[in-house]
């Protein structure tokens, strides 16, 4: 069931992002025809605007308004606004405030052009239920006169999307039910065939083979659909551009004007080539074939085959007197399935990621099952007694707290790589603080809300239980994340982003509570190395998702999402975790039982006091917990984010890349937790990763492109790999730490985490604004090497002798 969970769970997000794709591709072909036609009229227009005729006193606008609508079935209203958004000529009724709004903002940030090929920049927005079409008029000296403005209502263009996708998502349907009765045949055999049923590699094998194979054919099928809506749309747009150059000519032709004998071609083949990226040549040539003027390539390497072929006569019945061709660009075409193919395998890889995390889960559940009835029939019980603490190692109960993480962090992290973005669109009128600063505003606001809560959730973990923390934290988490897709305003979204920090540190400090409280000490790096991958797979997972997602939902769309998502670690915590509710009594060692419960009054409110009289605790914090909290949330969740979208880097791709830190961390970080294990001493491997951290950001200096992006944030995972267990392990083995207790001491360390966090993006903004990105992340990758290097010259490590795990 759990599997088949997965496989219907991964086929449904590959048909939500293939069935948006082909709802956006119908979009964008209505968007490029409205361009077409409008800029073909707003071209007339400014003929008699240019001359200083104001645009109310333009004679039959009314009929040129009525051919639009002729030309273009869809559109439901056309209007000229002036630059105020009052209609000059069209249906008035049709006009509201929103409406009137919307257009006068669309025309107040359009550029003005007094280049001769064409119109000033072609804007589009909804409105309600409508979609706007806003293309700008120029009168004298490019000054914006007015706009021409088409509305399409969203219900046409949604159902001429649905229609596309409907035959897929049949196909899609049926390869489904096929997977689904694949693993049901596999589990019908593992039942009668004893030595399936016993197979440890049967029931690890069947369901990656199933689904992955699943979502192969899948994702092959949903490429060649898009494909197909992609060129038709593209045939349909390019063959109503060459018609309307074709119909414009042949009426030239009809007065006695050839082709050749007509200047100015480059306007209307250049509007023509903006409108459909996808054409390549566009050319117009004598009956011989003989070129008279040409657009050429302006995409890729080389024009892709013969396209459309219009002939242009003197009259309804006479000779050929021209011909217009186009062709497609391969490169083009290639570019837009390349993107799909892209989409689709970064799903099958979340799939591969769900299907390991769920595997995972099945194994402890089976493993503590087996445990539990063994126990049974020793007449021990299965459940677990007042003040014990199960034996980790024997039924593997530490292990859960690794898919309740990747659930939380799956949620939190759908929305990561549009928080700054979303910003830059609420906040782009605000020009009293500098961009840069602005964009972090949300991360940092988001990371000191955390900071607060990560200190109380300690608290809250040593006095009543990991779980309180996390399931008030995951309540919390989603209501900022609703409040995030529903903020209007940078004020509220900052406000909103708080919210999802207050409830992100409870929960996330609850959930490693879990793993201090009820884990024993020789497999605690371990069981944190876990809960680490646990976290980084559902950062990957969510970060990727909600990266694709924006680009066919919008971003105030993945925030919703990522609402609901935030509420499913509810039920998984009281169906699968309840039996380890609460604080076990065992949780302090009889050793130092009563060096804690002096602590309580040499340390003041909390036993703060002890942690901060101890140099080794705190040069951890100051000296390598922040450095890298900077570094980490410097880069990832505001460089990567920002700094790629400045240069045009998709939001997909911008995801992808910010995976590349999360797939280092999962199938890296386990196998170093159980390296590091095996020595006593964790500050060399504390050390290690901090110094190749810093210097992957400092090698940004000497180019700060892609590809140089791409392994700084790879070997920014390594260094939390390295460095990451090993600070948890070093910090729970002081002195200090051990007499004021796990909880309160993590959530200390959390939030010097938290700390770093916030003033990450703050502080390479500001290196930003003022040095520039390649030297800020210079900046930033020394402070890091620096603090690093400090730390191990001022920290002492002291080891329990009696742990012999570590010998």
């Amino acid at each position: 069931m759990g599997c088949l969970f997965v496989l219907v769970l991964a086929q449904a997000f590959n048909a939500t992002l293939t069935t948006a794709a082909i709802r956006k591709t119908q979009f964008d072909s209505v968007a490029t025809a409205a361009r077409i036609v409008s800029d073909d009229w707003a071209f007339r227009i400014q003929n008699a605007l240019r001359f200083g005729k104001p645009i109310e006193q333009m004679f039959g606008l009314q009929e040129m308004l009525a051919s639009i609508r002729i030309d273009l079935p869809d559109v439901s209203s056309a209007f000229v606004a002036k630059p105020d958004g009052s209609i000059v000529a069209g249906t008035r009724e049709e006009q509201d405030e929103a409406v009137r709004d919307s257009v006068r903002r669309l025309l107040s940030a359009a550029p003005s052009n007094t280049q001769a090929a064409g119109t000033a920049t072609f804007r589009a927005m909804t409105v309600g239920d409508r979609h706007l079409f806003v293309t700008p008029l120029l009168g004298r000296r490019g000054a914006i006169a007015g706009g021409l403005v088409l509305s399409v209502p969203q219900l046409v263009v949604a159902k001429a999307g649905w229609s596309l996708a409907r035959g897929y998502l049949g196909v899609l349907a049926a390869i489904t039910a096929g997977g689904a009765l694949a693993l049901l045949a596999a589990t019908v055999a593992a039942n009668r065939v004893e030595a399936l049923g016993r197979s440890r590699r049967y029931a690890m094998a069947v369901p990656l083979v199933v689904i992955l194979g699943t979502q192969a054919v899948s994702s092959w099928y949903a490429i060649d659909t898009f494909r197909k809506v992609y060129l038709s749309t593209t045939l349909a747009n390019a063959e109503r551009s060459l018609t309307r150059l074709s119909l414009d000519l042949q009426r030239l032709a009809g007065r006695g004007i050839r082709p050749e004998e007509i200047a100015g071609f480059d306007a209307p083949l250049g509007r023509m080539k903006v409108a459909i990226a996808e054409l390549g040549a566009v050319q117009v040539t004598r009956p011989d074939r003989s070129l008279v003027a040409a657009v050429p390539q302006a995409v890729g390497g080389g024009g892709g085959p013969l396209l459309i072929e219009h002939d242009v006569r003197s009259g309804p019945e006479g000779p050929v007197i021209g011909r217009i061709t186009a062709e497609l660009s391969d490169a083009a075409i290639a570019a837009g399935v390349r993107q799909r193919l892209l989409d689709s395998a970064t799903i099958i890889l979340t799939s591969l990621l769900f299907i390991v995390e769920l595997l995972v889960l099945y194994g402890v559940l089976i493993h503590a099952q087996s445990h539990a009835q063994s126990h049974a029939q020793k007449g021990s019980g299965s459940r677990v007694q007042a003040g014990a603490r199960p034996d980790s190692a024997a039924d593997g109960h530490h292990l859960l707290a690794r898919p309740a993480a990747f659930i939380l962090l799956f949620a939190w992290a759908l929305p990561l790589s549009i928080v700054p973005l979303r910003m830059a669109s609420l906040a782009s009128d605000m020009t009293a603080i500098p961009r840069q600063i602005l964009l972090a505003l949300p991360i940092s606001a988001e990371m000191l809300a955390a900071l607060v809560t990560a200190l109380l959730a300690g608290w809250l973990t040593d006095r009543r239980g990991w779980q309180f923390p996390f399931l008030i934290g995951v309540v919390v988490c989603a209501l900022g994340s609703a409040l995030s897709g529903l903020a209007s305003d940078p004020l509220a979204y900052v406000a909103a982003r708080a919210v999802v920090g207050l409830g992100y540190g409870l929960a996330w400090m609850g959930i490693q509570g879990y793993v201090f409280a009820w884990s024993a000490a020789r497999m605690r790096t371990q069981a944190v190395a876990n809960l680490v991958a646990g976290i980084f797979a559902g950062h990957i997972c969510g970060s990727a998702t909600g990266a694709m997602l924006a680009g066919q939902l919008g971003q105030a769309g993945v925030f919703l999402v990522a609402a609901v998502a935030g509420l499913v670690p509810i039920p998984f915590a009281i169906l699968a975790m309840r039996r380890y509710f609460g604080v076990p009594a065992a949780n302090v060692p009889a050793a130092v039982a009563a060096p804690v419960a002096n602590s309580a009054i040499e340390a003041g409110p909390g036993g703060f006091g002890v942690l901060a009289r101890d140099r080794s605790f705190v040069a951890l914090l100051l000296l390598s917990v922040v450095p890298f909290s900077v570094a980490q949330v410097g880069l990832l969740y505001y460089t990567v984010p920002v700094y790629l979208a400045d240069r045009g880097v998709g939001q997909a791709d911008i995801g992808r890349i910010m995976m590349i830190y999360g797939l280092s961390v999962i199938y890296v970080a386990p196998w170093l937790g159980r390296l590091v294990d095996r020595f006593r001493q964790k500050k060399p491997f504390i050390v290690a990763g901090g110094l190749i951290g810093g210097a992957g950001l400092a090698f940004c200096y000497f180019d700060a492109g892609v590809t140089t992006l791409i392994v700084s944030v790879f070997l920014l995972g390594l260094a939390s790999s390295l460095g990451g267990p090993a600070q948890s392990s070093f910090a729970l083995h002081l002195p200090s730490v051990q007499r004021v207790g796990t909880g309160r001491a993590m959530g200390v360390q959390r939030a010097a985490d938290k700390l770093g966090q916030m003033a990450g993006p703050l502080l390479v903004g500001a290196l930003f604004a003022s040095v520039g990105v390649s030297s800020g992340l210079l900046v930033t990758g020394l402070y890091y090497v620096g603090c690093t290097l400090l730390f191990g010259l001022l920290a002492s490590e002291r080891t329990p002798l009696t742990s012999k795990a570590h010998a």
